[in-house]
């Protein structure tokens, strides 16, 4: 693990091993910008074509700067208006600068006060060597003197590219917004019942498919992991975390059908919808109480695909 690099003149934190490195940039929300899977030499994150990394303003329209990785969203995913508080796109911490310190030779903590809401988050990023996982365990703290509430998602995001699959263990599909699936019921395309899950317009994918955007809440998850891969290049990631901290998974899929991009966002959250102020209407959204905290830990893994998988093992290999 390197502090003091450098990446397209921003500060860069680098995690590099055997098996995999990964690039964080600290001034730009702590962004994983890249995870590099040594097996392959291949970068498993989609990167905005047209996008170059850039220092955001706080309170922007996230779809104007983002350029692809990992980004935190809390404490809501779409704007929200909060007890008289405009909250933006995507939350507070990925428009801003962390901190980073380094705890040993393999660990570093970074960290985010929030500006609206008053919290603290501290991620601590841990590559042991010869590890094919980056470890992420998380804290959110309320630091304030008043409960607020709050939804907490994580953003990863894939390119689609010839054979690219989704594997993820839930039950159930609801349509949010989008193309949509042809001959779906209006029922399913109202948002008012779910469909079973996979579909399989949405859960095997193609750079050849028809131009198409959609967005979807899957629930009913039976473990808590996730997987995308591309068989076509031999690439697979997934993420090990907490079902019970997240048991909702957000997908947003954009294949050329929205600003000419080709990506496939598949994000575990702690509720639907993706809105603060829909999910305290909802009630599913959580709530910290001052000096209150949430935990959880989270593994990014990089792996040889196969087909058929049923969640990872210590090690990080796929059963």
């Amino acid at each position: 693990m390197t502090l003091g690099w450098s990446y397209s003149n921003f500060d860069a934190v680098i995690f590099e091993n055997s098996q995999i490195r990964v690039t964080v940039l600290p001034e730009v929300g702590a962004k994983i910008h890249e995870i590099i899977d040594k097996r392959i030499d291949q970068d498993l994150l989609f990167h905005h074509p047209r996008v170059e990394v850039r220092k955001p303003v706080f309170g922007a329209n996230v779809d104007n700067w983002w350029s692809g990785g990992i980004d935190d969203a809390f404490p809501t995913g779409q704007p929200s208006v909060v007890n008289g508080e405009e909250l933006p796109f995507l939350g507070e911490v990925w428009s801003m600068p962390w901190t980073a310190e380094q705890l040993s030779p393999f660990s570093v903590k970074f960290s985010r006060k929030g500006v609206i809401t008053p919290f603290l988050m501290e991620r601590t990023m841990t590559l042991n060597p010869g590890a094919s996982f980056l470890e992420v365990d998380y804290r959110i703290t309320n630091i304030g003197t008043a409960p607020f509430p709050y939804i907490w998602g994580i953003h990863p995001t894939f390119p689609i590219g010839d054979e690219t699959k989704l594997h993820i263990p839930a039950k159930k599909i609801w349509y949010v917004d989008g193309t949509g699936p042809q001959g779906s019921a209006p029922e399913f395309l109202a948002g008012k019942e779910p469909m079973d899950w996979p579909i399989d317009s949405l859960a095997k994918l193609s750079d050849k498919d028809p131009l198409s955007w959609e967005y979807y809440y899957l629930s009913q998850i039976s473990a808590g992991w996730l997987a995308v891969t591309n068989s076509h290049n031999d690439s697979g990631f997934a993420m090990s975390y907490d079902v019970k901290t997240f048991p909702n998974i957000h997908v947003w899929m954009v294949n050329g059908g929205w600003r000419g991009i080709r990506t496939v966002a598949v994000e575990p959250w702690t509720a639907m919808p993706s809105a603060l102020d829909q999910a305290i209407t909802a009630g599913t959204a959580g709530t910290l109480q001052p000096h209150e905290s949430v935990a959880s830990s989270v593994r990014f893994i990089a792996f040889k695909p196969q087909e058929t998988i049923n969640g990872f093992d210590q090690n990080g290999q796929p059963q």
